[in-house]
């Protein structure tokens, strides 16, 4: 096995120092229907204090969802949270569905409702997220924990010899900002002088197998651009982007992402 480590600053994805915490790798569900539950959560980030978050099925971020390109999707999207920030919408960030069910500030999900958009998955394989996009609300809710990731699978992509066991040799990466208030009870909307959490995760490592392995690597922050590299410049391979899978692999030692884009790398952990 392989220990990566995620030190906080903006180049950044191994270090050879001690970090603290086993990286939170959100589950994966499968299939044509899924049950979305927005709810309120408590998660500790610090030992001993207890920081109220937002989560999807659980107190914490969202399931990653693995769908296949053609299947007809329902997503049942239902609204239990409460406060005084209680509406909230859904979006599916990068794929190509209708108006009706794309999830902007229109589109409000009142506390108790459901929302249940239905449609055809029409994008290649590739690694997509989805979180709130109501007006004003976004940074708050997705700093406070509401987002997930979106995976879709093709028959090219099954076609070519790629890591794709979810959470062994193929792991879901988002790094966000986040703020805390004083008594870190209440993670708040980010700041350009916050902390940088992976996956929501402080102090990250990852034990990674010894092999090529892929990581899907999503900037979640709303204020941050990242330039993704290793403390030792290892090269890299860059298979994807926010468009999908690339003709050809480009290898490289750094990898630039803006708020909301994606990139999907191979890593080898042989050496």
């Amino acid at each position: 096995m392989k220990k990566l480590l995620f030190p906080i600053s903006l180049t950044f994805l191994v270090n050879v120092l001690l970090a603290q915490n086993q990286l939170n790798i959100p589950p994966a569900v499968s299939g044509t229907t899924f049950n979305l539950d927005i709810q309120n959560g408590v998660t500790h980030f610090y030992p001993g204090t207890n920081t109220s978050t937002y989560g999807i099925n659980g107190d914490l971020l969202a399931p990653t969802l693995v769908l296949n390109k053609w299947d007809w999707v329902k997503m049942n999207v239902s609204n239990n949270l409460t406060g005084p920030e209680n509406s909230t919408t859904i979006h599916w960030h990068g794929l190509h569905v209708p108006a009706m069910a794309d999830g902007g500030p229109h589109q409000i999900i009142e506390q108790g409702a459901t929302w249940s958009p239905q449609f055809q998955i029409l994008n290649n394989a590739s690694t997509f997220w989805y979180h709130p996009h109501g007006l004003g609300k976004t940074d708050l809710q997705v700093a406070r924990g509401l987002a997930g990731f979106f995976i879709i699978k093709d028959s090219a992509e099954a076609a070519i010899n790629l890591p794709r066991s979810y959470g062994i040799d193929d792991f879901p990466i988002v790094v966000q900002t986040k703020a805390f208030d004083i008594l870190y009870q209440v993670a708040i909307a980010t700041q350009d002088d916050t902390l940088v959490c992976v996956n929501a995760t402080v102090d990250p490592f990852l034990n990674a197998p010894a092999q090529v392995v892929r990581l899907r690597l999503l900037n979640g922050s709303s204020m941050r651009v990242y330039n993704f590299g290793f403390t030792n410049d290892k090269e890299f391979n860059l298979i994807g982007t926010d468009g999908g899978l690339l003709n050809n692999s480009l290898p490289m030692n750094r990898l630039l992402l803006a708020p909301g884009e994606r990139g999907e790398i191979l890593l080898d952990l042989q050496g």
